[in-house]
């Protein structure tokens, strides 16, 4: 199956009394070849690398150049910033580019990022048409969606992973889709108390008590923290409750009594 490829390249920058302008060209295929203005803030450090993750981020989730579900199964994205290839491959943060790209991070994790320097393929101007203005502060931060009932979500990358792990999805595709689609539909999932040592655990880790919601029927605990705006996905971690306040057998007063074994 041939990729779906997405090259970005910002070219130029256009400083104002409130913000910067980058211009970022775009192609996809041999014969798509377009350009968008990122707008982004005085403050802004590293500003070429940070309007090419806006691109990327505006073209595959907003315009969805290529369909709707996009993930990063099956797709190569060419950009002319190494910052954004070190983004993609690494778990450190890289100052506020990190917010700007983060969905290479969750969504499009898996997608095959290189470098180039070609600037053979650019149109020119008096092709380009009508160049649309993106808001690149708007566009900071991990990717939200909503839910049926529990309002807006954002995933880490780390709880994507841990999904995959404990489910064994195939790639970050099927990882991706499965993780949103239980959050968004999965109407039987509930929020559930933790016993004591687990809750402390998890506030010595995270620092602030979590909500942990899972479904009845599943050993499945999905772990968020409420921010301003969402529901913060943090991790998933598998726990059979069963095992909380485990019930002795009956046994005669000369047998040896033996407690449960430990859940492993």
């Amino acid at each position: 199956m041939n990729k779906n490829v997405l090259t970005v390249f910002a070219m130029s920058e256009s400083v104002f009394e409130t913000h910067v302008l980058v211009r970022v060209y775009w192609m996809t295929g041999k014969q798509r070849k377009k350009a968008v203005d990122v707008r982004l803030a005085l403050t802004c450090e590293n500003m070429l690398a940070a309007a090419e993750a806006v691109a990327i981020r505006y073209l595959l989730g907003d315009v969805c150049i290529f369909n709707k579900n996009r993930t990063g199964h099956n797709l190569g994205i060419v950009v002319s910033k190494g910052a954004i290839k070190k983004l993609g491959h690494s778990k450190t943060q890289l100052n506020e580019l990190y917010d700007y790209g983060y969905p290479l991070l969750t969504r499009y994790m898996g997608a095959e990022i290189t470098v180039s320097k070609d600037q053979s393929w650019f149109p020119p101007n008096e092709e380009l048409g009508e160049v649309a203005c993106v808001d690149g502060e708007s566009l900071r931060g991990r990717e939200t969606f909503e839910t049926n009932d529990k309002g807006v979500i954002a995933i880490t990358r780390h709880a994507l992973e841990r999904y995959q792990e404990n489910c064994g999805t195939i790639n970050a595709q099927t990882t991706w889709k499965s993780l949103t689609q239980r959050l968004q539909f999965n109407a039987g999932i509930e929020k559930v108390e933790l016993p004591r040592n687990v809750l402390e655990h998890k506030i010595g880790k995270y620092g602030e008590a979590p909500e942990v919601w899972r479904h009845p029927d599943s050993t499945l605990h999905f772990v968020f923290f409420v921010k301003h705006d969402c529901k913060l996905l943090v991790t998933v971690f598998e726990r059979n409750t069963k095992f909380d306040n485990p019930k002795p057998a009956f046994h005669s007063p000369k047998e040896a009594w033996e407690p449960p074994k430990k859940f492993a």
